[in-house]
């Protein structure tokens, strides 16, 4: 499996953003096992995949997602499918006031 991080999407760059402006610290690429996260908020527990608008296959993000729960760090996984900034800042505010 090839574990190289890859260059940031757009709605990747939006993510990023909006958690600068939070002052969250966060990694980008994170590695947990056989997977590379999109986000992770060590201080939260809080990994967070940037879907796109394609989304990935729900199969497979739920097995992955039961997987990364296993890891005592991860208490939530945020999978974002929108890709404009202001839907993406709503989604994101969301989940974080909810933590």
């Amino acid at each position: 499996m090839n574990l190289r991080p890859k260059d940031h999407t757009e709605q990747e760059r939006h993510i990023q953003h909006l958690l600068d402006e939070s002052g969250l610290r966060y990694d980008t690429q994170y590695s947990f096992i056989n997977y590379i996260v999109d986000f992770w908020i060590a201080e939260l527990g809080l990994v967070i995949e940037a879907d796109g608008v394609y989304g990935h296959l729900k199969k497979r993000d739920t097995k992955r997602d039961m997987e990364l729960m296993q890891i005592a760090q991860i208490k939530n996984v945020l999978h974002i499918k929108e890709t404009k900034k202001e839907e993406i800042k709503e989604v994101l505010w969301q989940a974080l006031n909810n933590l």
